[in-house]
C-alpha cells in the first residue's frame, strides 16, 4: 500500500488517523510544529494528506512542493480550491477535500474533488484510501463551495440546538432519536416537512433502533 504522510494536528484530520487501521504505513506531523526531517518524509511518501489552515498550508507547500513530483497531495485547508492547489503543487495531483465531519469518528464522509491528472489507477487508489477512513463523495468544484456551505450551516444549526438543550441526557438521548429518524427519512426519499406521509404513519422512520436506543423515562 502506499505510503501516507499526514500533516495533520490533534483538531485536525483526525480521520485520516484511521489509515494506520486499514493497513498504511501512516506517518503524521503536526502542522504547528513541522519535523527538521519534513523532506525526508516527504520524498519517501506517496500520498501527502495536509490538514492544516490557510498561513500553514502555504508554509508546508513552499517547504515540500519541489519533492512530491507525480504524487497525490490531498488538501482539507478551507479556501485552497484545485485551481490554488495547483499553483502551491505544480509538480503533483492534487484533491481538495473536506471531512463530514473531522473528529474522532469510525466512520466519516469525504467530499472531494479531483485535479485532471488523476489517472484511473490514480482514482483506484483514492477509492481505497477514503474508504479506509468511510465514504467518498465526489463533486465538481463548482459545487464545492456550496456543499461546504452546506454542511457548515448544518453544524451550526446542531451546535446552536446543542447549546440550547444543555448535557442533560434525556435531551441528548431525544436529539439523537431526532438525528436517527431524519437520517432515515433522507435515505428513503421521504419529505422531511410535516413528518407525516398520506396514510398518516411517520414516514422514512426504520425499523432498527439508533445505536444508542434504550429505554429511558425523564425524571
Amino acid at each position: 500500500m502506499e505510503q501516507v504522510l499526514l500533516i495533520g494536528g490533534d483538531d485536525s484530520g483526525m480521520p485520516f488517523r484511521r489509515l494506520a487501521y486499514g493497513g498504511y504505513p501512516l506517518i503524521s506531523c503536526n502542522p504547528d510544529r513541522l519535523p527538521q526531517n519534513l523532506h525526508e518524509l516527504a520524498k519517501i511518501c506517496d500520498v501527502v494528506v495536509v490538514c492544516a489552515d490557510q498561513i500553514m498550508g502555504r508554509v508546508i507547500a513552499d517547504e515540500i512542493w519541489h519533492l512530491l513530483r507525480r504524487k497525490i497531495v490531498i488538501s482539507t485547508t478551507p479556501g485552497f480550491d484545485l485551481s490554488m492547489l495547483r499553483d502551491l503543487y505544480p509538480l503533483s495531483k492534487v484533491c481538495r477535500c473536506d471531512l463530514v465531519l473531522d473528529g474522532d469518528v469510525d466512520r466519516c464522509l469525504a467530499v472531494v474533488s479531483f485535479g485532471d491528472s488523476f489517472s484511473e489507477l490514480d482514482m483506484a487508489s483514492m477509492k481505497r484510501i477514503f474508504s479506509s477512513i468511510g465514504e467518498m463523495l465526489v463533486i465538481n468544484e463548482p459545487l464545492f463551495q456550496e456543499v461546504r456551505a452546506t454542511i457548515s450551516e448544518g453544524f451550526s444549526s446542531l451546535s446552536e440546538l446543542l447549546r440550547r438543550l444543555g448535557p442533560d441526557d434525556f435531551q441528548e438521548y431525544l436529539l439523537g432519536w431526532v438525528m436517527y429518524c431524519l437520517g432515515q427519512m433522507i435515505l428513503k426519499g421521504n419529505p422531511i416537512e410535516g413528518c407525516r406521509n398520506p396514510q398518516g404513519k411517520v414516514g422514512g422512520i426504520g425499523d432498527q433502533a439508533p445505536p444508542s436506543a434504550g429505554s429511558k423515562t425523564s425524571g
